[in-house]
């Protein structure tokens, strides 16, 4: 990967991103900055592109034109797991649990991106690879408490309702302290409270330093973001806070439909 001069205060960077699908315009020239130790929210209507661009951050998907920087560097062509492994991680709009392991072995599960034990080190059980795994467990149980799912640790993933399941995607993705955590429509599937206790996780983990990537249709949850950016019909329309944001009258139009 080869650096470019950019702006140190953004940690992730989208540079005039277009994409299409059999011939039809998705995206259109996006630019989107994601800066270090804050919220950046993406909304937009039915069809804006939100998805598309959420998995091209992600490495789902690759850009027909435009790069995406990440501190720095092009990561445009990079997989999801070595995006993943450089601590860019991503939770689903429908939550990913492995429904027959433990709550706690779905954590154990999200540290193995961390492992540095090679293949005959994990095969024959040698010390090194012993002493990680142990070191696995421990961040997994600090994870659990963190994110008060110490009493439901060893109830299967699947058993539980979808706002638990949705709170283990959520810790699983957050136990390696990664640098950017993607969220794509975290509220999904909740009722108001399990929504308000999403929003006050997503308050706590920014307070404690995790920068974050909220793609919402959920005005009362993107009301944590610290900076928004509106997508309608693949182009940013809009930008700023979120006071700043419900005033736009071109997001009220777009969005809101007024």
């Amino acid at each position: 990967m080869t650096a470019v001069d950019i702006d140190t205060n953004a940690m992730l960077q989208l540079r005039r991103i277009s994409k299409g699908f059999f011939g039809l315009s998705v995206l259109r020239d996006v630019t989107l900055d994601i800066g270090k130790g804050g919220i950046t929210g993406l909304i937009g209507p039915n069809g804006a592109g939100k998805s598309t661009l959420f998995n091209i951050v992600s490495g789902f998907l690759t850009p027909d034109q435009g790069d995406v920087l990440y501190h720095g560097a092009s990561i445009a062509r990079a997989s999801v797991a070595e995006r993943s492994r450089e601590g860019l991680v991503r939770t689903f709009q429908t939550p990913q649990v492995f429904a027959h392991l433990s709550v706690r072995d779905n954590l154990i599960a999200g540290c193995h991106k961390l492992g540095t034990s090679g293949f005959l080190a994990n095969l024959f059980g040698l010390p090194s690879s012993r002493a990680e795994r142990r070191r696995m467990a421990a961040l997994a149980d600090a994870t659990l408490a963190r994110f008060g799912l110490g009493d439901i640790a060893q109830i299967r993933a699947g058993d539980l309702p979808v706002g638990q399941q949705r709170l283990i995607e959520l810790a699983r993705a957050a136990v390696g302290e990664p640098d950017i955590l993607c969220l794509d429509e975290p509220s999904s599937g909740l009722n108001a409270e399990e929504t308000e206790q999403l929003r006050q996780m997503l308050v706590r983990l920014n307070r404690e330093g995790m920068t974050i990537f909220l793609v919402s249709h959920d005005m009362d949850l993107m009301g944590v973001s610290s900076d928004v950016n509106v997508l309608c019909f693949g182009e940013i329309i809009a930008r700023g806070d979120f006071a700043a944001i419900q005033a736009d009258p071109r997001v009220r139009e777009a969005y809101l439909g007024a």
